[in-house]
């Protein structure tokens, strides 16, 4: 339960704490006099959205604490070992919010920070707060889906089947892009076979051009480079006066020379070493103009070639030789997979087949096990109805299909569409009087006859998941008298095995509460705030007969209320 909440800062609240109780916690006020401030409080720890509006004008930032005892709770302990939450197994649970006047916020569990989602999931598992817009969610059928599937605890298999529909969608989108690749591929398929053709032709190596231009090159000089290897073989090895015979004569020299002096015996190696080789140089170039001749027929050949390949080039928008031969290889890949195209659409098909068999069969599961505990649902929700004042109402389930023609997938007979919950539309029907038809809930109940419909869905489902705490504001909507005396009785039947929180405004439902807490405006230095006060049995009376007689309270509405208070009391011990 929650044992206490601190509110700093937030809105008109500059700060309170409120000490709550087990059994019902009943918050009564003027209208306008902040109890929903107590309950939008809460909904900003269990994972509401924050506003920079929350904080109060001129603070710096609103902090929101709960304290809540948590009992033996096997899912809430794995969910918060999970999210590596200090003292998970402690018996005290704390959840804090600080919201920021930038904007910003700030969330922890035990004091380990957690993304909001998180303290939304956590929260989930303890508190369930029903306001109006619930209310709103009720008088909309694609709602009611949801509410069966909670009863029957068929979340897991919603979960099986949503994620069997994405596989699916995901399958049929990759065979829809499949299939725009084979088009688009095929109206390109022969302009890639021809250029494949054209550049396996060419017979690309990579290199080749540099070769060619190198070859071109001598080729076009042949006489230039004659007349220059002639020369130099001339000066080195061939003249009548050349290197090699100078050194010669040198080396002689030097000979006669080391007889008079020793020190230049070591330069007799370096001049044998220039004539070998230039003697070697001359030679080479006397084989290399031997051998040298020009030849027109394989200038054209290279010509062309290099004409060709350049061609290519810039045909293709190359700026290399092995360039083009990768592009070669990305359309030879490119053609091989256009014959795969048949190949792998097939394979797709089989796997959407087999998906479409799986979800078949799930969503069918779905549907039965949704047939089988609506009876349940119908009965339970219909016994409730009639303990809170309508003896003759009915409820009932009615089962539809999203029946289309061009559906993917076969039920019931039918070729139907799915959503991410089945085949099924569920749609809550209701009628209040006996001999009534049945009409959809949202067409013909009342704003109290949607509230005691609520209660009884909110009483069922937390019975079902264990939420142990339950707010309520503005439960009481549209009901008043008799029929408010009987919700009170169901909520305080609900507050013996979940703490109640409720916001009302009905003295018959103030008066079965456990705790009673008035809720007023205040006016200290100019500036509104928001109190809360924890009523003892006098002021309980009280405010009882404020709530039946207004502002001025006579004798009578007192007694009234001693009388309505002790009524509530004897219900609750019958």
């Amino acid at each position: 339960m929650i044992k206490s909440l601190y509110i700093k800062n937030f809105a008109l609240v500059e700060e309170l704490t409120i000490n709550f109780s087990d059994g019902l916690n009943i918050l009564t006020g003027e209208t306008g006099a902040g109890k929903t401030i107590i309950v939008t409080a809460l909904a900003q720890l269990c994972g509401e959205r924050s506003s920079v509006d929350f904080v109060r004008k001129g603070a710096p930032k609103a902090i929101l604490e709960a304290e809540i005892e948590i009992s033996e709770n096997d899912r809430l302990k794995q969910a918060l070992q999970n999210l590596d939450i200090d003292g998970w197994d402690a018996p005290v649970l704390i959840l804090r919010k600080e919201i920021t006047a930038r904007g910003t916020s700030r969330t922890f569990i035990n004091d380990t920070p957690v993304p909001l989602i998180r303290l939304g999931e956590v929260s989930s598992l303890l508190i369930d707060i029903h306001g109006q817009h619930q209310h709103q969610r009720l008088l909309h059928p694609e709602h009611h889906i949801a509410y069966l599937d909670a009863f029957g605890k068929l979340e897991q298999s919603v979960a099986r089947f949503k994620d069997l529909l994405a596989a699916y969608r995901i399958k049929v989108k990759e065979r829809e892009a499949l299939k725009e690749q084979q088009l688009k591929s095929t109206q390109l398929q022969d302009m890639y076979r021809f250029q494949m053709e054209e550049l396996t032709r060419a017979g690309l190596q990579p290199d080749e051009l540099d070769e060619l231009y190198a070859e071109h090159k001598k080729l076009s000089n042949v006489e230039t480079i004659h007349q220059l290897a002639s020369a130099i073989a001339g000066l080195l090895y061939e003249g009548d006066v050349n290197a090699a015979g100078l050194i010669v004569d040198s080396e002689h020299k030097l000979d006669q020379l080391c007889e008079f002096d020793g020190q230049f015996h070591e330069f007799k190696e370096s001049l044998l070493n220039a004539r070998i080789a230039v003697e070697e140089l001359g030679r080479h170039l006397q084989e290399y103009v031997a051998g040298l001749e020009f030849d027109p027929h394989r200038l054209e050949q290279i010509q062309e070639r290099i004409n060709h390949l350049e061609f290519l080039l810039k045909k293709y928008q190359k700026i290399s030789i092995q360039e083009l031969i990768d592009y070669l290889e990305e359309i030879k890949t490119f053609t091989a997979d256009i014959d795969q195209f048949d190949e792998k659409i097939r394979q797709i098909d089989e796997q959407i087949n087999e998906l479409k068999q799986k979800i078949e069969e799930q969503g069918a599961s779905l549907s039965e096990k949704r047939k089988e505990i609506a009876r349940t649902f119908e009965q339970q929700i219909s016994d409730l109805l009639h303990k809170l004042g309508m003896p003759n109402a009915q409820f009932r389930i009615k089962f539809e299909v999203n029946a289309a023609p061009e559906g993917p997938f076969s039920f019931a007979g039918e070729t139907v569409l799915a959503n991410e919950r089945g085949f099924d539309r569920v749609l809550f029907e209701f009628t209040s009087n006996a001999g009534e038809d049945f009409k959809p809930l949202h067409k013909v109940a009342s704003g109290g006859e949607i509230s005691r419909i609520m209660l009884s869905l909110k009483s069922i489902l937390a019975e079902i998941d264990d939420v142990p705490i339950m707010i309520f504001d503005e439960i009481d909507s549209g009901i008043s008298g008799k029929v408010a005396q009987i919700v009170g009785l169901r909520m305080s039947e609900l507050s013996k095995t979940h703490q109640i929180l409720c916001v009302t405004h009905l003295p018959q439902i103030a008066a079965f509460a456990s705790t009673h807490f008035k809720v007023a405006k205040i006016i200290e230095d100019n500036r509104t705030l928001v109190d809360i006060k924890l009523l003892n049995d006098e002021e309980r009376i009280t405010e009882v007969a404020a709530l039946l007689g207004g502002q001025k309270i006579a004798e009578q509405t007192l007694e009234n209320a001693r009388h309505l208070i002790l009524e509530a009391e004897n219900l609750k011990n019958e």
